[in-house]
């Protein structure tokens, strides 16, 4: 049975609150038994899987639950069926390209993201190319409001990834390999899950297909929407990724190590970036304004608690937690902690409003956003400073620049049918 917002969010805030608390426990067991430096290859492998998978999907699966929604708020189930069909077209399109690009740069990636790791390599490949599909079928069923199962499917990929590093870790021996193939494990669950799950929802999905949406529409939704999802939640993950190349994997295990603190709150919140997406593009779609921006103010609240939590923390005990948690050998300056705070707390705020502007179909508004940001990113990471404070002032940069010019085209251009 479909779940309301509130009912929505406190599912997925569980199903996220225990997968950021498995991966908190994952990067522990990772770094304390690996070190820095092969914590910072494993690291660099999780960010490149999440990095990649989010990128070539993260439009498909944000399409599925947009125009899902839509239809099944007018119980068009033909509709429903063409929008799934095309998306599944469009994830198997991107898995083979994804695949042919990363033959080509195998040596590229071999030598410089996994210390020439060939295993590293083939487990980033096969994670990517299931988390696509994992991706895509989870925004199906949040379209469909089966906000339950996506979240259970949520959980299980988490909790199998951390089994499997206990298990693996105490069966064999401490080996970046290992922890690498534990991280391979957790898609393959939760796509097992969701396809079970998928086949218990097929009677909501007609026989036949309707020719609306357009492949066209779909598409100038589903491309622009991949660059600002991807420049929104995923452009912090390449931190680790810009350590490694500024500095190397050592300092990008410390870096990566300190960021779990932030991403903590992160993960909670994605709980309500995805339960409130479908319910905002429902409430444009049937002109419930008010509603509609009855959920802004709440969401905007949130996210703001949770900045000056983050901030508290970063000048109190952030320091003592890192180092209780692993160790001494991943201790970190105060104002390092102070500025990812400051740079997650901006990256919250503008994930929020890419939910408010997508619901709104503003897509050209978020494009520029987006592309002003990652101006202002390169520029700022050509500063003449230490790798940390490089990256981490262009963080910063970048998730004020977003935020800001989105809060300037919401302030200043209506859509039409709100002027």
């Amino acid at each position: 049975m479909p779940e309301n917002v509130k009912k929505g969010t406190i599912l997925n805030f569980i199903a996220y609150g225990l997968s950021g608390l498995f991966l908190f426990i994952f990067n522990i067991i990772a770094a304390r038994n690996l070190g820095p430096e092969k914590f910072g290859i494993i690291s660099v492998l999780w960010s490149a899987i999440i990095v990649v998978s989010r990128f070539f999907t993260t439009g498909i699966k944000d399409g599925a639950t947009r125009f899902i929604s839509i239809y099944e708020a007018t119980n068009n189930t033909k509709s429903i069926t063409r929008v799934f069909r095309q998306n599944t077209k469009f994830t198997v399109f991107v898995t083979i390209l994804f695949v042919l690009i990363s033959i080509v740069f195998f040596r590229f990636i071999t030598t410089n993201l996994y210390s020439n790791y060939s295993s590293l390599y083939i487990i980033f490949l096969v994670a990517s190319a299931l988390y696509f599909f994992v991706f895509f079928l989870r925004g199906t069923l949040q379209g469909l409001r089966e906000l339950k199962h996506s979240a259970l499917s949520i959980v299980i990929e988490y909790s199998v990834m951390l089994l499997s590093i206990l298990l693996l870790f105490t069966i064999f021996s401490k080996d970046v390999r290992l922890a690498g193939l534990s991280i391979l494990l957790a898609p393959v669950a939760s796509l097992i899950f969701i396809t079970i799950i998928m086949q218990k929802h097929r009677k909501r999905f007609s026989q036949e297909s309707s020719l609306l949406p357009s492949t066209k529409t779909l598409l100038l939704f589903i491309i622009p929407t991949s660059f600002i999802n991807f420049s929104s939640g995923f452009i912090t993950a390449l931190g680790p990724l810009f350590i490694k190349f500024l500095g190397d994997f050592r300092l990008a295990g410390i870096f990566a190590a300190s960021l779990v603190i932030f991403k903590g709150a992160r993960t909670i919140l994605t709980s309500l970036f995805i339960s409130i997406f479908p319910h905002l593009a429902r409430q444009e779609v049937l002109k419930n304004y008010d509603t509609f921006n009855r959920m802004i103010k709440n969401g905007v609240i949130f996210v703001v608690l949770v900045f000056m939590a983050l901030i508290v923390i970063s000048v109190t005990i952030g320091q003592s937690i890192v180092e209780i948690i692993y160790g001494t050998e991943f201790a970190i300056g105060k104002i390092h902690l102070l500025l990812m705070s400051f740079f997650t707390g901006f990256f919250l705020l503008s994930e929020l409003f890419n939910r408010v502007l997508l619901a709104k179909s503003m897509i050209k508004e978020l494009s520029t956003s987006w592309l002003i940001a990652l101006a202002v990113l390169i520029v700022l990471l050509l500063l003449p400073l230490s790798p940390l404070f490089r990256v981490e002032f262009a963080l910063l940069g970048t998730g004020i620049t977003a935020f800001a010019v989105m809060i300037l085209f919401l302030t200043f251009k209506k859509p039409r049918d709100e002027r």
